[in-house]
């Protein structure tokens, strides 16, 4: 599935559209939902995108991304001697 802009009426609408195979092997594409009016599409298509990245397993969008781990080792972890 991907998400495609197209135009009607000098309107951009945008749309959810999945390509199949018809009988004869071709490759065809559907509209499954007309998500709205490209120029007002607003926040509330936020909690469609988090819905699909909830269900395939993904971090949804504005989530922090987990802090990193640092570890520190000391210049000076051993004491060499020249020459002695």
């Amino acid at each position: 599935m991907h998400v495609k802009l197209t135009t009607s009426g000098g309107r951009r609408y945008v749309r959810l559209v999945e390509s199949y195979g018809d009988e004869a092997g071709r490759v065809k594409k559907r509209t499954v939902a007309t998500l709205g009016r490209a120029e007002q599409v607003d926040g509330s298509l936020d909690a469609v995108i988090n819905g699909l990245l909830k269900i395939t397993g993904r971090a949804p969008m504005g989530a922090k991304p987990p802090a990193p781990t640092v570890s520190f080792e000391s210049a000076r972890a051993r004491s060499v001697t020249y020459g002695r």
